[in-house]
């Protein structure tokens, strides 16, 4: 039987919380670094620039790996990286190439791995809501897991995705090019500009 914890238990147990400034404390206030995200939207709303954007700044803060299972090692992940000048943080950040659960799994488990994972989308990884809750509880209290959805018909797509966005922590839904912070937020919840001219277009504001 697992151990009850009273009160005093719980209040005395010491969070990692990261220090965030600026702009990423204004929209995701001051995370645990222990957290899971999902990030959604329809497809060319910036999802996945957010994504990256978010990582680079997670370089700060410890090792990122980004699982591009949808795009691969692609030109357009490329470009991405090359606008988001990741180059900088190449020594704390690394690109997964279409790695599905077993090889993710096994990546997580050696010592010194990343210290949050990108899953770049749910759609294209092979995984049932058991996998995932497997998956969840024995990384979940180590690492930070960031997964990305597309949406369909307004949506998310796919049960597996449904289940995912009900279990993390935040909630980003993506919108022209704007990200907006939901959930269990500590401090934060002002919208993320992710691209400021592609947002005033899409949004019909003036910049």
């Amino acid at each position: 039987m697992a151990r009850a914890f009273n009160v005093k238990d719980l209040l005395s147990k010491k969070f990692e919380i990261m220090p965030f400034s600026g702009i990423w404390e204004q929209s995701f206030g001051k995370p645990c670094k222990q957290f899971s995200m999902m990030i959604y939207g329809d497809s060319g709303s910036g999802k996945t620039e957010l994504a990256i954007k978010f990582c680079k700044y997670l370089t700060n803060f410890g090792i990122v790996h980004y699982d591009s299972i949808e795009q691969g090692i692609s030109h357009t992940l490329q470009m991405a990286m090359e606008r988001n000048n990741m180059e900088q943080v190449a020594d704390k950040f690394k690109i997964l190439d279409k790695e599905q659960l077993p090889e993710l799994t096994a990546r997580l488990r050696k010592q010194r791995s990343a210290d949050f994972l990108v899953i770049d989308s749910i759609q294209y990884l092979r995984m049932t809501k058991e996998e995932y809750f497997n998956f969840k509880n024995e990384f979940y209290p180590k690492k930070g897991i960031i997964f990305i959805s597309h949406i369909e018909k307004g949506t998310l797509k796919g049960a597996l995705a449904r289940d995912i966005w009900y279990d993390v922590d935040i909630q980003v839904p993506v919108e022209g090019f704007k990200g907006f912070p939901k959930k269990r937020l500590n401090g934060g919840g002002a919208p993320y500009i992710i691209n400021a001219e592609r947002a005033a277009a899409y949004h019909g504001e003036i910049k």
